[in-house]
């Protein structure tokens, strides 16, 4: 029994760690890198959203691109670097 719960653990935390990566081509953007080497990847954003916290203080940006795959890919930024990762399909 305790060998399935790791089992199950592992593969948890590997889908939390896909999630915050992004490969663009030969190259992968990861959670950390700064607004400068997204743009370089990814290009210039087609919307960008501010992100605010419940007091309405400015936290960061939300960058969303629109990939010719079908995919939408949302980078929030903050303090100048990737913080989240969102990759969906439409």
């Amino acid at each position: 029994m305790r060998r399935y719960l790791v089992v199950l653990l592992l593969l948890l935390s590997l889908a939390a760690h896909a999630g915050s990566t992004l490969r663009i081509g030969s190259e992968v953007l990861t959670v950390g890198d700064s607004a400068t080497r997204a743009m370089q990847l990814l290009g210039k954003p087609d919307f960008k959203e501010p992100v605010e916290n419940q007091f309405g203080a400015h936290q960061g940006e939300r960058w969303q691109y629109q990939r010719d795959d079908g995919h939408v890919v949302t980078v929030t930024i903050s303090n100048g670097t990737v913080s989240n990762i969102e990759d969906r399909t439409r």
